[in-house]
């Protein structure tokens, strides 16, 4: 069993629509310099499990990266459509559902790039 990290990753490169976008170019945490686009960046950005049935509720997000609006929103859609609902195995991991929560339209001011970070609970 891998983590539940490598479980989203496992599902989002094993989408079809997902992978016809960015490939393999799904990283944790943030994009190695100079990496091609579009790709994808996955983190925890939250944490908790429920005392009373012991299942755990961490929040994920899946950042979008592209060079274009609609590049970025493209890819967005098809992480959410790849995501949403989710309920299953994956990499090991018995996940009860996979919920979208929120998700909000960025440019980095720095470099240009359009951003669509889109959260996500994880209730395993």
């Amino acid at each position: 069993m891998t983590s539940l990290h490598g479980a989203i990753r496992t599902l989002l490169y094993n989408d079809t629509a997902v992978k016809g976008i960015v490939d393999s170019r799904i990283y944790p945490l943030k994009m190695p310099l100079n990496a091609s686009l579009p790709a994808l960046t996955i983190h925890k950005i939250s944490g908790g499990k429920n005392h009373v049935t012991g299942h755990g509720y961490p929040r994920y997000q899946v950042s979008c990266w592209a060079e274009s609006f609609e590049g970025v929103q493209t890819l967005a859609d098809a992480v959410t459509s790849c995501l949403n609902r989710y309920k299953g195995v994956a990499s090991g991991n018995h996940i009860k559902q996979i919920a979208y929560v929120n998700s909000l339209d960025a440019i980095e001011d720095e470099t240009g790039l359009f951003h669509v970070p889109v959260d996500f609970k994880v209730i395993h």
